[in-house]
């Protein structure tokens, strides 16, 4: 189990770096629909990047009190809020991200072919 949230931890912050230090333009096609979804222009790519690199921040918290620490008992008041305030910044900046894409149509999608 550590092992799989080591490996999300290296994807959002390897992730995050790559749009922070990037910034690239891509279109992020809906999860059910893919023929419409989101554009993301420089400054989104950098806010979901910055979201990434504060939720891996959280994560390295957790998985560091979890699984370093000797005595394993829950962390104080102060890692608690520090740990809130990391969850938090990572949803507003992603959430950020989002509402800054422009939504539309993909301008790559085909519909399938019904061929009989």
């Amino acid at each position: 189990m550590r092992s799989l949230q080591v490996v999300m931890l290296m994807l959002c912050v390897l992730g995050g770096l790559f749009l922070l230090v990037r910034a690239p333009e891509f279109f992020l096609p809906a999860q059910w629909d893919p023929s419409i979804g989101r554009s993301f222009d420089p400054l989104a790519s950098r806010l979901l990047g910055a979201g990434l690199l504060a939720l891996a921040a959280a994560g390295a918290g957790y998985i560091h009190a979890m699984y370093y620490t000797m005595p394993r008992r829950l962390p104080g008041p102060a890692a608690q809020r520090r740990h809130f305030a990391l969850l938090l910044a990572a949803l507003v900046l992603i959430g950020a991200a989002l509402a800054r894409a422009e939504p539309g149509p993909n301008p790559e999608y085909r519909p399938p072919r019904h061929t009989r």
